[in-house]
């Protein structure tokens, strides 16, 4: 919603250990629900993202969807976007991105967002670290990048200053809306909100994002 266009980085390795690339949380009667995508993994290695596949897709794609039925089908916004959803998971491609492509092409219709998604691969750029970030600004002959909060402990801001490129963090801290299942909690899915809200869920994202220029 704040930029003009997203790239995503398909084609940097999967972070070992805990991440949010394939998995996030919901919410239900008891709190917070984890919602994984399983992976292949076995005798694969370190693998980039735009080459993950899906482990046992139909098994899961099953139980994702009645999980999201069970917590949110009392939703007056329920489902029409519950069967976008559901035609995306249920397709026969098991590759990560496709499916991660298309739920963001749910959302962002939904909260009628029009934004250009870039992939890295597409690009060609295939550095590291900040060097990454500053070649693909580049390269997009982008002016300013916006990046999540916190960002700037982790790349050398002095790269952007030397090719005159501006960097903005983005602050997100959700104002409650009314959720199911008793007491709110903040920073789940998207999805959560997308069936709480609907799409008034696009103005409660508004209100909680801030921007912050370095």
């Amino acid at each position: 919603m704040h930029s003009d266009k997203m790239v995503l980085l398909d084609d940097t390795l999967l972070a070992r250990g805990f991440t949010y690339v394939n998995r996030n949380r919901i919410k239900g009667p008891k709190g917070e629900v984890w919602i994984s995508v399983p992976l292949k993994r076995k005798g694969r290695g370190r693998q980039k993202i735009k080459d993950l596949e899906l482990y046992e897709k139909e098994r899961w794609a099953k139980d994702f969807l009645l999980t999201l039925y069970h917590f949110y089908v009392k939703s007056i916004y329920f489902f029409p976007v519950f069967e976008k959803i559901k035609s995306t998971v249920e397709a026969q491609d098991e590759k990560f991105l496709y499916l991660i492509l298309k739920l963001l092409k749910v959302v962002t219709e939904e909260f009628e967002i029009e934004r250009e998604f870039t992939l890295q691969s597409e690009v060609g750029i295939k550095e590291k670290g900040t060097a990454l970030l500053v070649s693909l600004a580049k390269e997009l002959n982008a002016k300013e990048v916006l990046l999540p909060y916190f960002s700037d402990k982790a790349i050398d801001c002095e790269e952007f200053k030397k090719e005159n490129i501006k960097i903005f963090l983005l602050r997100y801290e959700p104002p409650q809306y009314p959720q199911f299942w008793g007491t709110f909690l903040r920073k789940l899915s998207v999805l959560d909100l997308l069936f709480c809200m609907g799409k008034e869920g696009k103005q409660i994202i508004k209100k909680g994002s801030y921007l912050y220029e370095l």
